[in-house]
């Protein structure tokens, strides 16, 4: 392949990440297909480098993508490694078939476990199941460690939020994390952030347990 079209082809990737992004920002992150689209594109650039000779490293890329449709770097970074880490287990047209917020609940449960239960993979391609079925059949199979006197909780919580933000929350959970008994960074990620949430919580109730209200909303 002669180098100049070597540099057409980077250029069309390039192009193509733009387009669909703008798209994607377009349609206010509705498009599950989309982003998991957008997952294997921002992994073809990263692993065949064709932001070379238009951005001085795939970093500058990200920032320049993030900066120009407002969508989260560590967003975008997370997209690229759910079709890196799936690679091998989940093909780009399944990827797609299920959407990103499914294909990240079986990169999470692959990275704990270092294995996808196929019937997991098979629900995950139907329509028809959600994410919280997802997350629930990988806690069923095993990936997740089921306590013997606990019943399945999903938050289903995510946000959008501002550096300062994102600073403030991240100091609170490395202060969780690190008071007295340290929490035990042997243990499966997910109970660690388990283990932050509940010390969040006992932290607050301490303080605030006289403002419960009975029948009162939660998350």
């Amino acid at each position: 392949m002669t180098e100049a079209l070597v540099n057409a082809v980077a250029q069309e990737k390039l192009a193509e990440v733009e387009t669909l992004v703008k798209n994607l920002a377009d349609a206010e992150g509705k498009l599950e297909i989309g982003y998991a689209k957008l997952a294997y594109l921002l992994r073809d650039v990263s692993e065949q480098r064709y932001w070379l000779g238009t951005y001085d490293s795939f970093g500058e890329f990200i920032a320049h993508i993030s900066g120009t449709y407002n969508i989260g770097k560590s967003q975008l970074y997370n997209y690229l490694s759910t079709a890196r880490d799936l690679g091998d287990g989940v093909t780009e047209e399944q990827l797609n078939q299920m959407g990103i917020s499914k294909a990240l609940a079986l990169r999470d449960a692959k990275n704990a476990s270092g294995t996808i239960p196929q019937n997991v993979l098979t629900a995950a391609l139907d329509p028809k199941v959600t994410v919280k079925d997802i997350r629930k059949l990988l806690y069923d199979a095993g990936t997740i460690t089921k306590p013997e006197d606990g019943t399945w909780c999903d938050l289903d919580f995510s946000c959008y939020v501002s550096d300062e933000e994102r600073k403030e929350i991240n100091d609170a959970a490395n202060a969780a994390r690190h008071m007295d008994p340290p929490v035990d960074e042997k243990q499966k990620d997910f109970m660690q952030r388990k283990e932050i949430l509940l010390r969040f919580s006992r932290e607050f109730l301490a303080a605030y347990a006289d403002s419960v209200i009975e029948g009162g909303r939660g998350i």
